[in-house]
């Protein structure tokens, strides 16, 4: 019973932090800020509850800038043709996405496209996409 009880307050107490992972489009994006960055896929992580993609990007002045690019869940990546092996470290693309309200580094995913511009999946996402 003590263990059941200890189990229930353990789940109550991280609840609140799960629940803040997830958040809505509008929350950490602007609609009205589509950007393009070319780079090198740094990291794919395939995860709840948004997959993401570290880019390194070199700027016009040879500056190199880490991009963070937040993707869906992985279960609407699934529906839209991407799995785990979508992208590999050390692969040229280009990220067609929406930036962060504040103006870091930060994007949330429309499409992404291999080295030759085609993309690598075919549906893109949109404002609405977990």
């Amino acid at each position: 019973m003590v263990r059941k009880s200890m189990i229930v307050a353990a789940a109550t107490l991280l609840a609140p932090v799960a629940a803040g992972a997830h958040h809505p489009f509008a929350a950490f994006f602007d609609d009205s800020r589509m950007v393009k960055i070319q780079g090198e896929v740094e990291a794919y992580r395939f995860g709840n509850p948004h997959g993401s993609i570290v880019l390194k990007v070199q700027s016009r002045s040879g500056d190199t800038h880490m991009w963070r690019v937040e993707t869906s869940a992985p279960v609407t990546l699934q529906r839209r043709g991407w799995s785990r092996d979508t992208l590999k470290v050390g692969q040229k693309v280009m990220i067609e996405g929406w930036q962060a309200r504040n103006g870091q580094r930060y994007l949330r995913l429309r499409q992404a496209y291999d080295a030759n511009g085609k993309p690598v999946v075919q549906q893109a996402f949109n404002t609405k996409d977990d």
